[in-house]
């Protein structure tokens, strides 16, 4: 265990499935790279969320799903930094616990992937899709409301199996996870980001550590990427305005481009029926305000009413 001022040994906590892992691999040889000396042990915790892999996502409703586990050894310092996907990382924190920031973010696109159909407009009426994930039904019902919907849980290797043995039409997946887990030959077809809006975070690794423990922030220091970085505390911003969660229609995409920064927000009703659909851009400096004037504009439009319906 790393301690104040003694910065010799790393212990790494994550999840133990097969995405986790490669993420959590990725960090420690990045940091064992930057620090040569550094000793990195990766322990894996099971969360609530692989615990009920079986269960839709709204169905269970805790705050947390996979993260609370980890972040409970992270308080007791049994871990010294907890490694996620983001986007599963709730956009408010446990008291003394903060988001050290993220390595270059991958794709954060969503991806439709069938073994029947070479894109979304192929797809016949009343196809069967599946998703476990609210926003994407709900984006996918705004432009085919004729198509059919069915849960999907499990880790990426389950849900890819899935598509075989039960005869789906497709499944909606983030680009990220296959890009890291080497399956990219999997993908159908990469989804509009404009249209079919990212997850809060989606494509990035979430670190987080204790307040406290300065020497492990200041260590993690040499791997995260400012960009990445600085685009997800906006989304994460935007999230925490609106009071949105994995369980609502809800969506953000924040990037710099030539210069700018660009940030698009999604609200929906979960059948996709009401949608708002908003972008503002303007300096990189400003992105943290220009976040909060997104999700303002949000809310006098009505999201929180949408996303409660």
């Amino acid at each position: 265990m790393l301690r104040q001022g003694r910065v010799n040994k790393l212990i790494i906590g994550t999840r133990g499935s097969a995405l986790a892992l490669k993420q959590a691999h990725h960090i420690r040889n990045s940091l064992q790279s930057t620090h040569p000396h550094l000793g990195v042990e990766i322990k894996t915790i099971q969360s609530l969320g692989d615990d009920k892999q079986e269960t839709p996502l709204p169905e269970i409703g805790a705050k947390g799903l996979f993260t609370a586990e980890i972040e409970s050894e992270l308080l007791s310092q049994k871990i010294d930094l907890a490694v996620h996907s983001l986007k599963d990382l709730p956009s408010t924190l446990p008291k003394d616990l903060k988001y050290a920031g993220s390595p270059k973010r991958e794709d954060a696109r969503d991806v439709f992937i069938s073994h029947k159909w070479r894109s979304l407009e192929d797809v016949p009426a009343r196809s069967i899709i599946a998703t476990g994930s609210i926003r994407r039904k709900a984006q996918f019902l705004e432009v085919r409301s004729d198509l059919e919907f069915c849960d999907l849980r499990g880790n990426i290797e389950t849900r890819l199996a899935k598509l075989k043995t039960e005869g789906w039409d497709g499944i909606i997946m983030a680009a990220a996870a296959l890009h890291r887990l080497n399956m990219v030959e999997q993908i159908t077809r990469y989804l509009d980001p404009l249209q079919f809006v990212p997850a809060v975070g989606q494509g990035a690794i979430g670190l987080e550590i204790k307040q406290e423990r300065v020497e492990v922030e200041q260590l993690v220091e040499s791997i995260i990427d400012a960009e990445t970085t600085q685009c997800c505390q906006a989304e994460r911003l935007f999230l925490a305005h609106l009071e949105g969660g994995c369980s609502t229609a809800i969506g953000c995409w924040g990037r710099i481009e030539n210069r700018r920064f660009l940030i698009t927000g999604y609200a929906a009703t979960s059948n996709g029926s009401q949608v708002i659909r908003k972008s503002m851009k303007g300096m990189p400096a400003d992105s943290n305000q220009l976040a909060l004037h997104l999700a303002e504009e949000f809310e006098h439009a009505g999201a929180k009413e949408l996303l409660a319906g």
